[in-house]
């Protein structure tokens, strides 16, 4: 029971990190997550320390515990390691038949994650962002190695959240993206896969600009 809520309440601290309701450089306290996430204080306390391992917040000798800002370096990284990985996944995927009812699961995701666009629900949407990815690991039976991106992934949703701040349709062109890759996949078109994928998992430059311009003070300088 104690685990479970030391998940949730990891959890529900994550999600407000990576939607910027606990913005970088925002100051923190064991008692104010309590009553914002409405989890008991050991849960929160274990929760934070798994965050701190994480390097997601930092504590300041008497001062307190802050949200620790963007390092781009790493997320780079983790963007480098994540397509190295998923690209191979996928023209792995690529080689199988779906059946109907596994056609339909991963067209479902997508319009779940296309409503929570139309919502602008930022939680939900990386949610059925991941959900899609994740089919794909699975499928091709690479469980261990989508389970080992899970933590890597959080360094760069961090970055995709605020690119879709700043530029409203980043917000469909993952779902048009995603479209074309299931396409592909579907077709056992490994030219059009692999031209579909190429640029899914990064950040365009012109959106890069604006994110250092628009949140500078996000970022870890």
């Amino acid at each position: 029971m104690q685990q479970n809520l030391t998940e949730q309440a990891y959890e529900k601290i994550l999600n407000k990190i990576i939607s910027f309701e606990f913005e970088p450089g925002q100051r923190i306290s064991e008692k104010g997550i309590e009553n914002v996430i409405k989890i008991g204080r050991t849960p929160v306390r274990e929760a934070l320390l798994r965050l701190r391992q994480e390097e997601l917040i930092y504590v300041v000798p008497q001062s307190g515990t802050y949200i620790s800002k963007i390092n781009l370096d790493r997320v780079f990284d983790s963007i480098l390691v994540r397509n190295s990985m998923e690209n191979k996944v996928l023209q792995e995927a690529c080689d199988q038949d779906y059946s109907r009812l596994e056609i339909f699961r991963i067209n479902q995701t997508i319009e779940e994650q296309r409503q929570a666009a139309i919502d602008r629900d930022l939680t939900t949407f990386l949610h059925f962002n991941d959900q899609f990815h994740k089919q794909f690991y699975m499928d091709t039976h690479h469980n261990f190695i989508w389970n080992w991106l899970t933590r890597i992934n959080i360094y760069f949703y961090r970055l995709t959240a605020l690119s879709l701040k700043v530029d409203e349709s980043n917000w469909e062109k993952s779902i048009a993206e995603h479209e074309q890759i299931m396409k592909a996949i579907l077709n056992h078109d490994k030219a059009e896969l692999k031209e579909a994928f190429q640029y899914h998992i990064s950040t365009a430059p012109e959106t890069e600009q604006k994110i250092e311009k628009q949140y500078a003070d996000y970022i870890q300088h």
